[in-house]
């Protein structure tokens, strides 16, 4: 009996850890869930398809939505037909004929010449043995010619009928023509006979003639078959535009082949195409999942962005199979374009372009026609260019623009190429491609938003909610504790400049610095940058000190989950200490002779794991000790990043993340670059150079 998986199921917990942790298992899944979906897609019979028999009356007119050449089966069959039938019978002479008719005439004759030279019999008995003669039928007429012949007489007739016999069948004698030589064989005979050696030859000829040309039914087929093939196959042209069916037509065989060229044809279920469009739909999953697991790395391991992605690739498939092949123009209107835009945004360049790639090879194989494949493509890659960083509604305004211009390009590009002549086709089409891309840059924009909310990923705009002063936790960290607050203003800095020099989000970055640190605010004087007087961590033991710091990251988290920040700067908190050691006092331990533990003094972690947690957590470290230093130069600052960065990454803290060393000594430049300038030295004011402005006269007190 088959289990039912149920939430909180070990099995169903098991499979969600396969396909989290294991590539292979990661890969499968998507794999199938996005070829099963597309396939479906692809498998379904387009809304503008009907089902017409040969005979059938169509109930409505349907015009070509696009030109189309193809072979006409219908037609080719008919001229094949023809050539066939102009071919002339195929005729084989049988020898045999001859022979046999040359015996049964010497027969007769020798059986005739017998009765004839019977001396026991008299004339009336003659007669009556001529006609019961069974070799030859002999009438009582031609029995009465043939008794009365004189010896001569019958003598020419028995020698010279084998030549007229012989001179008859080498004409050749057809079935049709049997009768008319059998009524012309008297003309055969030697003129010098007398009428009854005519009457008597003629009769013994008429009875032994028969047909000896036959048609021979194996030459003639081939000759039939190898006409047939010689007829070049007829190549029919239909014209976007032109009436393949009127209504009330009774449809014939060559309308039925039209509309299977266009794909308007429902003929069933063609399981050959459906195996083909599964392996289709199987392979692009695969390449597209190979290729965002490589090159999309970030993309890959998000779930929600994977699902966005197989719903995006989805959605191109269902729109063209919905307009490919019944609409010639309605898919020129489509805004393809707004898929790679807004992917771009929530998930990545890389992810947006293949999906892109993947939706545009299924609308070439549901159209067959590389014009719509360059129409999906080349547009949308112009609108991921101008909306890359989508940090205002500008750039959805330029992608939109950017968006009809490739349209358009395409568009003229393949007129020109086709040498198409339709000047109103033309003008349709550029309206349908401006219609698609401000389609494509409005559609994007909203869609960016709405599934952006759907699915947890921030987008600019709410970064930059969460980056207002006036956003309820920044402010509570402001008011509660002033100096966390400041700290996470210049470690923002810091993060945004690092983050612009590496190429990772500088956006992400500054707004995961502004609330690393949001949990300070549920006990603030246990940080020092809070501190006013006393401090309470000198009467605790260290270990507990270190609880309390520690805590901070437990508490962000849960403010975070209050107030539902994103993932990305959820992120942030915990991974701004990762686990390294809370080392200042792990050290008082030591110093106060305790054996500490140095698992006891660690964070609860995890470890950065995006390049901006990482930059933030070496940003807040390096903050932290240039303050402390006594004196800021730039020996002491530069010494002080590279000491601090270094140990973070000797104790693993980067090991998760996607920083390279380049990138780490890059930062290392761009902190010292940034807090150099924060730091720089000032212009020394004595007192006594400052000019007291004297109090003006009668000014009391």
């Amino acid at each position: 009996m088959i289990r039912r998986l149920q939430v909180g199921d070990p099995t169903l917990a098991r499979l969600r850890t396969a396909v989290r942790d294991d590539a292979r298992a990661r890969i499968a899944a998507f794999v199938t869930i996005a070829g099963i979906l597309t396939a479906a897609a692809l498998l379904l019979s387009p809304p503008a398809t009907v089902t017409y028999d040969v005979g059938a009356v169509a109930d409505r007119a349907i015009r070509a939505p696009r030109s189309v050449s193809f072979v006409s089966e219908s037609l080719t069959e008919a001229e094949r037909d023809k050539a066939a039938a102009a071919v002339p019978k195929q005729y084989a002479t049988n020898p045999a004929v001859v022979a046999t008719a040359s015996s049964r005439i010497a027969a007769a004759i020798t059986a005739i010449g017998r009765i004839r030279n019977d001396a026991a019999q008299n004339r009336d008995q003659k007669l009556g043995s001529l006609q019961k003669l069974n070799d030859v039928s002999i009438t009582p007429a031609i029995a009465a010619d043939v008794v009365d012949m004189t010896q001569p007489e019958w003598d020419q007739v028995a020698a010279g009928l084998d030549s007229p016999l012989r001179t008859l069948y080498a004409q050749g004698i057809k079935p049709e023509q049997l009768d008319a030589v059998k009524a012309e064989a008297v003309k055969s005979l030697p003129a010098t006979w007398t009428d009854r050696q005519k009457r008597v030859g003629t009769e013994l000829l008429r009875q032994n003639l028969d047909a000896n040309v036959t048609v021979d039914q194996l030459a003639t087929n081939l000759a039939q078959s190898d006409a047939r093939n010689a007829v070049t196959p007829v190549q029919v042209q239909v014209a976007a535009g032109e009436i393949v069916v009127r209504d009330g037509d009774v449809v014939s065989r060559l309308q039925v082949e039209k509309l299977r060229a266009l794909g308007l044809a429902n003929e069933g279920t063609d399981w050959r195409g459906a195996v083909g469009l599964l392996l289709w739909a199987g392979l692009i999953a695969f390449v597209l999942a190979l290729f965002i697991e490589r090159y999309a790395t970030e993309a890959w391991l998000d779930d929600r962005k994977m699902v966005l992605v197989i719903l995006s690739l989805l959605a191109i498939t269902a729109a063209g199979r919905t307009l490919v092949p019944g609409h010639t123009v309605l898919v020129y209107f489509a805004p393809f374009a707004a898929v790679a835009m807004m992917l771009t945004v929530l998930v990545g360049g890389r992810t947006a372009l293949a999906t892109q790639i993947a939706g545009a090879l299924h609308i070439g194989i549901l159209s067959s026609q590389v014009e719509l494949v360059g129409y999906v493509l080349v547009p949308a890659l112009l609108g991921m260019a101008a909306v890359r960083r989508a940090t205002t509604a500008r750039e959805f305004a330029t992608g939109a623009v950017a968006v009809a211009a490739g349209s358009i390009g395409v568009i003229v590009a393949f007129v020109l190429v086709g040498r198409i002549a339709d000047p109103l086709g033309a003008a349709q089409l550029i309206i349908a491609a401006l219609v698609s891309g401000f389609g494509s840059g409005l559609l994007a924009f909203a869609g960016m938003a709405i599934l952006g909310h759907i699915f947890r990923i921030p987008t600019v705009f709410e970064l930059r909610e969460l980056a207002d002063p006036n956003h309820p936790l920044l402010r509570q960290l402001l008011l509660r504790t002033p100096g966390t607050y400041h700290h996470s203003l210049l470690v923002a800095n810091l993060a945004e400049r690092a983050a612009e020099v590496i190429g990772a989000d500088p956006l992400v970055a500054r707004v995961g610095a502004y609330y690393h640190d949001i949990g300070k605010m549920r006990n603030p004087t246990a940080f020092i940058e809070n501190q006013t007087g006393t401090n309470p961590h000198d009467e605790l033991d260290p270990l507990v000190s270190a609880g309390i710091v520690a805590a901070h990251v437990k508490d962000g988290l849960a403010l975070a989950d209050r107030y539902h920040l994103p993932a990305q700067i959820r992120e942030v908190i915990p991974g701004h200490h990762g686990n390294s050691v809370v080392k200042y006092f792990f050290q008082i331990a030591q110093q106060r002779g305790q054996s500490p533990d140095e698992r006891s003094f660690r964070y609860p972690g995890p470890r950065a794991r995006s390049k901006e947690a990482g930059i933030v957590m070496l940003a807040d470290g390096t903050e932290a000790s240039v303050r402390s230093l006594s004196e800021k130069n730039p020996d002491t600052i530069r010494a002080m990043v590279d000491r601090m960065i270094d140990e973070r990454v000797a104790d693993g803290q980067l090991d998760e993340c996607d920083l390279t060393y380049r990138d780490v000594q890059r930062i290392k430049d761009a902190f010292c670059e940034l807090l150099l300038g924060v730091y720089h030295e000032r212009i020394p004011y004595p007192e006594d150079r400052i000019t007291r402005i004297k109090p003006a006269a009668g000014a009391q007190g």
